[in-house]
């Protein structure tokens, strides 16, 4: 399929998109009308919280043939291409700035780990702080921001997000759902903040906070997995309301365009809030190319832990520039093509995974944006 303008995505034109294996169970989702949601969370929840990110202990060796997975990539034709888009409204007048009382500062993780070119893995990445700090506010990183969210017994989680179009933010299954229960399942009192960043007691939140959740689908191959990883698709949605202004959240950010299958065999850059690097309070940046894991799952080499469960895994994360051919079908700028989704349990290998984008993605995408096209 050719690139699709963002014009066209229509709630009619979505059926086109993609029809899902006649096995795959459809997604599951909720409405924010269907459970009340908490109170906002204090700065002792949101210094405190906890990444659910799973983990595994073993891949198979093939899973780090980088060879295998990029003569693969060539063979595989591109199906589906949405652009990018930069913003569109003036968010000046959303930037807060506050400051976190000494009380729930020190119940913030404590430690740093030193970035590392490659681990026993043997995958080997470039990692950052992203750089300059206005870069969290600046398109294309401004589509990329921290999730906030409780459990059912009120214990505080933090994952990473992403803008995929104006209304609707991407991250991971297990960011949303604990992968069991049916629809009892799902998290909740969801806060994104794109652009987060914490320096000392000072939080900035460029764009604001964005708690009016509206809906949220994740796939039954998570929801119905038992938690376990690699999962074939763990990959979530939510659909945040507009402001009282009539904006939607990606009008202020931009958001991120997506491809697939493109993410197995290519060179992605991974953004994230991980909790072990600066404590979660900065964007994060890993490059690195992505080998074949295995039931649908990328790994690539990152010193990044929790905290960056549910990034984006982009290709061609930039600003256009003079020159810049167009002739390549992997030449489309800031697509996302997978998130983040596990690590290991050992911090040897440097190694983090993730379910490439494919169908079962386009089913999940169709399904939120047919019941919310304004979102699309």
């Amino acid at each position: 399929m050719n690139a699709v303008s963002a014009a066209a995505l229509t709630a009619a034109s979505l059926a086109a998109l993609a029809s899902p294996p006649l096995a795959q169970a459809q997604p599951l989702s909720l409405s924010s009308g269907a459970r009340a949601q908490a109170a906002e969370l204090s700065d002792a929840e949101l210094v405190s919280a906890k990444s659910p990110m799973p983990k595994v202990s073993f891949l198979a060796a093939s899973a780090f043939d980088y060879n295998a997975a990029a003569t693969a990539a060539q063979e595989r034709a591109v199906v589906l291409d949405l652009p990018a888009k930069r913003p569109v409204a003036d968010a000046r007048g959303l930037m807060t700035r506050r400051e976190i009382g000494a009380a729930a500062l020190a119940l913030a993780p404590q430690g740093e780990v030193t970035p590392r070119a490659v681990g026993t893995g043997k995958i080997h990445f470039t990692s950052t702080r992203t750089y300059p700090r206005q870069q969290d506010r600046t398109y294309p990183s401004s589509a990329v921001g921290k999730l906030f969210f409780k459990d059912g017994a009120g214990n505080s989680y933090i994952c990473t997000a992403s803008v995929l179009r104006p209304g609707l933010v991407l991250t991971a299954g297990h960011c949303v759902h604990r992968g069991s229960g049916g629809v009892a399942g799902f998290y909740n009192s969801f806060t994104f903040v794109p652009g987060y960043s914490r320096v000392g007691a000072t939080e900035t939140r460029p764009f604001g906070t964005w708690s009016n959740w509206a809906h949220v689908t994740t796939t039954a191959a998570w929801a119905n997995g038992g938690g376990a990883v690699p999962n074939v698709g763990d990959w979530a949605l939510l659909v945040f309301n507009r402001d009282g202004a009539g904006k939607r959240v990606g009008d202020y950010t931009g958001t991120l365009g997506m491809q697939y299958p493109a993410m197995i065999g290519r060179h992605m850059t991974v953004l994230g809030y991980p909790a072990n690097l600066d404590g979660g309070t900065q964007m994060h940046r890993v490059d690195s190319m992505v080998n074949d894991g295995g039931t649908n799952n990328g790994i690539w080499g990152s010193d990044m832990t929790g905290g960056s469960s549910g990034g984006p895994v982009v290709l061609n994360f930039r600003q256009d520039y003079a020159g810049l051919s167009a002739s390549t079908q992997d030449n489309g700028a800031n697509r996302v093509t997978g998130v983040v989704s596990w690590g290991y349990i050992s911090a040897g290998p440097q190694v983090q995974g993730g379910s490439q984008f494919n169908a079962n993605f386009a089913n999940l995408y169709k399904t939120a944006c047919g019941k919310f096209a304004w979102a699309c």
